[in-house]
């Protein structure tokens, strides 16, 4: 009985804890090559490097990433074009593997001023009892299609924690702030972004 007491009290104090620290906000870290700077008004958006297996997590990055510069004033420009453009043999694979010439290869073919790459690094979510946290993180590159030179950059990670009495009410309200968490980290890298000079006049 008094074991179990203890194993009850624990418990209280864990979530209290949890509860107390659950909203506490991620943190980024963006650098602004101040030298290279150039004028960008169009910008294509690579193909997310996963170095997970949460393909759902890369395609909603790509798109969040593309609706981002959309409403900062960057014409869309689609993914399947840029995609269309990879795969056609008009850029190589070692190419590809090398973001500052797959960035001036990629400019001469669609005519952009810069290409934005994202590395997916984390993605998980892992179950315990009462409690399930979500870890997501990535970096952001832009880098010139003249030059190839780098731009910006940018990384966020965040945690989203869900409560719950059961494993099956853990999934169902993770998957509620699943998405959550993937426009965190667009909304906070995308700041280091500046308007498009047309949007300024």
């Amino acid at each position: 009985m008094i074991y179990r007491s203890r194993n009850v009290i624990f418990s209280v104090l864990l979530v209290t804890v949890l509860i107390l620290s659950g909203c506490a906000p991620g943190k980024s870290a963006a650098v602004l090559k101040d030298g290279n700077r150039e004028e960008v008004h169009r910008i294509a958006v690579f193909p997310v490097f996963n170095e997970t297996s949460d393909q759902q997590a890369a395609r909603l990055l790509r798109e969040k990433i593309q609706n981002a510069l959309y409403f900062k004033g960057y014409p869309k420009i689609m993914a399947q074009f840029v995609d269309e453009t990879l795969n056609g043999e008009q850029v190589k694979e070692p190419e590809i593997q090398d973001k500052a010439e797959c960035s001036r290869e990629l400019g001469r073919q669609m005519q952009v001023d810069a290409v934005l790459y994202c590395d997916l690094q984390e993605s998980r979510t892992h179950y315990y009892w009462l409690y399930s946290p979500l870890s997501v993180s990535a970096v952001f590159e832009l880098r010139s299609a003249r030059s190839g030179q780098l731009l910006w950059r940018s990384s966020y990670s965040t945690i989203k924690r869900t409560y719950g009495l059961s494993k099956d009410s853990l999934r169902l309200k993770g998957a509620q702030v699943y998405e959550d968490a993937i426009q965190e980290l667009v909304d906070q890298a995308m700041k280091g972004i500046p308007d498009s000079s047309e949007v300024l006049g």
